[in-house]
């Protein structure tokens, strides 16, 4: 057997090491803050270069939380850990300038110096895209006590930010009058992201020079109104209850995100050009789901449905919405079910060949009437499908590290056994998840 042979610790040449500072920078610059501060042990030559690595900060505590909220952890403890961890990379950092700082954590007002100081330091940076995910781990927590962004340090000296093109702020209060500011204020702001902010109530996006190709407003409950008028947005997305919606110019739309059925007559005149479609609709009469008459959408090529449906409601009222769309591409389907049952009667459709419909995605998948149908409808009327995904996952919790247990065995089995049954009339094409 052959014998490997180690080199003596002599022998063993550090060629890592030697490489210029440039080349070692490039290489490290890759790995995320906290593995590149741990490479500083290996040597003083790369712990010298360590304060001048990092070009996107990105302190991510998702899987933190998730542990935190499965009661494995402690939230003050990991908190008080993880401003330790931000503050001291700060500290030691070095560059001249930054193109991206994200922070995902739960922090409220408690923390508001240290957040303050996190602002003051990616804004002296020159900082281009600028993320603050505080979402809380309790859906119930109250709102008021969420980090309030500190409106006074922009809106009272006009403060110019040349170099931010983009602005995520999720669990955070911002009021209409700050964003509005970042837009007169930063020339080359493009996309601009609010979720869940208490003091969000009216908001005025107007203005022929703004460079703003992304707008998204979510779940801001006390939201009122919103005014657009602008020459280069290309995607809108508003979920929330319902307001007052003026769009009066947006000729480049291609993309809109809606959570409710209304926003349909507000943007009406731009359906005709959009290339994708995301809406959530609700579903808990025997009725089902329904929409109203428009004119045939030509240019739309992706279409993502989100129900919330009861068991014995109908999808089947998504068709003339698949059927209005002759050159769709993609349909992502996402079912939240509820269990409400209502008396079963067959439901007979007219299915029109869909000859261009490629690849669909069937989230939440639960083997009930109410899906089997509509998969069923697809298959047959997809002539030229490629693919069907089906994900036996409810939506809220796809793309989550630890995954609650939201079924039970007896009902993932089932749904799994319905989704095998489709794969066996001949459908090769079909992916369980």
């Amino acid at each position: 057997m052959d014998k490997t042979v180690l080199p003596s610790d002599k022998s063993i040449e550090d060629r890592i090491s030697q490489l210029p500072d440039e080349m070692l920078i490039s290489v490290l610059s890759l790995l995320m803050p906290k593995e590149a501060f741990r490479t500083s042990v290996l040597s003083h030559r790369w712990k010298c270069l360590c304060p001048f690595l990092p070009r996107s900060l990105d302190f991510d505590g998702l899987y933190t939380m998730w542990e935190i909220e499965r009661g494995k952890k402690s939230l003050q403890f990991e908190r008080k850990k993880f401003l330790q961890w931000v503050n001291d990379t700060l500290k030691s950092c070095r560059v001249s300038t930054i193109d991206e700082f994200r922070v995902c954590f739960q922090f409220d007002d408690g923390s508001k110096s240290h957040v303050d100081g996190w602002i003051d330091f990616a804004i002296s940076k020159g900082v281009k895209r600028l993320e603050l995910d505080f979402t809380a781990t309790d859906p119930f927590k109250d709102a008021s006590n969420f980090y309030r962004f500190p409106n006074e340090r922009f809106t009272s000296d006009k403060t110019c930010i040349k170099s931010l093109t983009s602005l995520t702020l999720k669990y955070i209060r911002v009021t209409g009058e700050l964003l509005e500011h970042f837009l007169s204020n930063c020339p080359l702001l493009e996309r601009l992201h609010v979720d869940n902010s208490e003091d969000l109530v009216n908001l005025n996006i107007c203005g022929s020079s703004l460079k703003l190709k992304y707008l998204h407003i979510i779940r801001c409950l006390k939201f009122k109104s919103i005014e657009i008028n602008a020459p280069n947005l290309e995607s809108f997305g508003y979920v929330g209850k319902k307001i007052k919606l003026h769009v009066h110019s947006a000729p480049h739309l291609l993309d809109v995100r809606i959570g409710s059925m209304y926003a349909f007559g507000s943007l009406s005149s731009y359906l005709y050009q959009l290339k994708s479609l995301s809406l959530a609709v609700h579903s808990y009469t025997y009725e089902g789901v329904k929409f109203p008459e428009f004119r045939t959408l030509t240019k739309l090529k992706h279409l993502k449905v989100t129900v919330d449906a009861s068991e014995g409601s109908s999808l089947l009222g998504l068709i003339p919405l698949i059927e209005a769309a002759p050159f769709l591409h993609k349909f992502v389907f996402e079912l939240i079910l509820w269990e409400i049952n209502f008396p079963k009667k067959a439901r007979k459709v007219k299915k029109y060949p869909n000859e261009h419909l490629k690849e669909v995605e069937i989230v939440g998948f639960a083997g009930r009437a109410i899906d089997i149908q509509l998969v069923v409808y697809l298959l047959e009327s997809a002539i030229n499908l490629e693919k069907i995904i089906v994900n036996l996952c409810a939506p809220y919790v796809v793309g989550i590290p630890c995954p609650r247990n939201i079924r039970t065995t007896a009902e993932y089995k089932g749904a799994r056994e319905a989704a095998m049954r489709l794969k066996e009339n001949n459908l090769q094409e079909l992916s369980l998840l």
